[in-house]
């Protein structure tokens, strides 16, 4: 049986692409499956796996520059002191190496828990950190977060 040439290179082209998908060309992690990696850390502070359900404001991936979406950022200020809810985003360093970072709300505290994944960072610490920042998901975007 004759497979005609075009067929044979899509197919190959598709079989190379699909190797692509879960990892970057440095073996990094891709934002397919970094999320899930992330949550599963066995480097991540105990207080990062608690297992109490959240309701989800998202998970993003910015590209270099890029803000959070307004529709999360209110998703987290509308939650806070109110209920439960996690907001996961994928940020780059300036040498492009991503950086997961977990907002988190909860109904008996005031302002936002940070749980920020170094590990896939080449060029920094790659540790977690961790910080309760009493402010609104708004004022933590404008102002940041005191350490």
């Amino acid at each position: 049986m004759k497979i005609p040439v075009g067929l044979l290179l899509v197919v190959l082209a598709m079989l190379m692409l699909s190797g692509c998908v879960g990892a970057t060309p440095d073996g990094q992690p891709g934002p397919q499956d970094i999320f899930e990696k992330s949550r599963n850390s066995d480097r991540a502070p105990s207080a990062f796996h608690d297992d109490v359900q959240r309701e989800s404001c998202g998970e993003i991936t910015l590209a270099q520059g890029e803000q959070i979406p307004a529709e999360a950022i209110d998703c987290m200020d509308a939650a806070t002191g109110e209920r439960k809810a996690e907001l996961a985003v994928l940020s780059p360093t300036t040498e492009g190496d991503p950086i997961i970072t977990y907002y988190r709300t909860s109904a008996d505290t005031s302002g936002i828990e940070m749980f920020s994944n170094g590990e896939y960072d080449k060029f920094g610490s790659r540790d977690w950190w961790h910080a309760m920042c009493p402010k609104s998901m708004t004022r933590l975007v404008r102002e940041g977060c005191p350490k």
